[in-house]
């Protein structure tokens, strides 16, 4: 039979036709006769067999709703992700899977569906002890009804790459002063918890670096003078690298660390009514909470100092 000139109602009564004949006969009889490949079949065998639903009510396997509402409180009030929802619940003593997280998260709406992303190149980041490298960038504070391109403070942050240790501050402006004392400020930060600064890197700003300032060819550029706060990274003893032009995933540490910033400090502040000096009050025991108390997934579920005396200092 030619299939080509049959209407959708004729195709359906043909199929079950053949799939009433499979009953008397084998699959291989069938087919023959018809002359349709046995794959067929069985792919139309699967389309008119009756799909399995799910559990018409709650099961004894099911997460109770007292758990998923405690779930979903927390994913509202941090943005954690299942892995560490999962942990946070394990302090208390409650043994729930990643899969069931993810799966309440999603019924409740609670997740962001991405485009897929096209796959790069990673460069990888080989950081061997504390102070190896420090990732130092900067954050326009988000002041509501302020233009982030031209705000009206700035937060300064640097993150040791491997033990993820970080210090911030505030402050006016993005100048050539401000970003050399913030490194000054930075130095005296590691230093004091016993970490020593070899290599700093940084984006391309103009704060950081006079390489893309000025100048309309590559010669122009390479006659400029250094930059103050590479000056100051030489005379430390401290490389200054810098990171790839348009690429901020050259500098992930921090850029991820100003994500945090946003989801867990700046959108619990009522900002307008915070002075420079109120920020940076909030702004240091934000970081004192940062460093010493709130646990990270990178850092074996510890604080990063707790971390850094564990792993690095005691040699573990």
């Amino acid at each position: 039979m030619n299939k080509k000139y049959l209407n959708e109602r004729q195709l359906i009564q043909y199929r079950k036709r053949v799939l009433k004949d499979c009953e008397k006969y084998t699959v291989s009889k069938v087919a023959r006769i018809y002359g349709i490949h046995r794959s067929t079949i069985y792919e139309w065998k699967k389309s008119v067999q009756p799909k399995k639903t799910g559990p018409k009510c709650r099961v004894s396997w099911q997460t109770n709703e007292k758990l998923e509402k405690e779930i979903i409180r927390i994913r509202k009030a941090t943005n954690y992700g299942p892995k560490r929802i999962k942990y946070e619940l394990s302090l208390i003593g409650v043994k729930v899977g990643e899969k069931a997280i993810r799966g309440i998260l999603k019924r409740s709406g609670l997740v962001k569906n991405h485009k897929k992303k096209r796959v790069r190149k990673k460069q990888k980041f080989y950081a061997p002890y504390p102070g190896y490298r420090i990732q130092i960038d900067t954050k326009a504070v988000p002041d509501p009804g302020m233009d982030l391109r031209n705000a009206s403070r700035y937060q300064f942050t640097s993150i040791d790459i491997a033990s993820r240790i970080r210090f911030c501050w505030i402050y006016d402006e993005l100048s050539n002063a401000n970003s050399i004392k913030f490194l000054n400020k930075v130095l005296n930060f590691y230093e004091s918890i016993g970490i020593e600064v070899e290599c700093i890197q940084t984006d391309n700003h103009m704060t950081f670096t006079n390489l893309y300032v000025g100048g309309r060819n590559k010669k122009a550029h390479q006659l400029l003078r250094p930059h103050p706060f590479t000056k100051r990274c030489i005379k430390k003893g401290i490389s200054h690298i810098l990171s790839r032009p348009a690429t901020p995933r050259h500098n992930c540490f921090v850029e991820r660390s100003h994500r945090t910033d946003e989801e867990e400090f700046y959108r619990l502040l009522n900002l307008p009514s915070l002075n420079n000096q109120k920020l940076q009050l909030e702004l240091q025991k934000w970081m004192f909470r940062y460093n010493f108390i709130r646990i990270h997934s990178s850092c074996n579920n510890m604080p990063p100092i707790k971390h850094y005396s564990t792993v690095w200092t005691t040699g573990a």
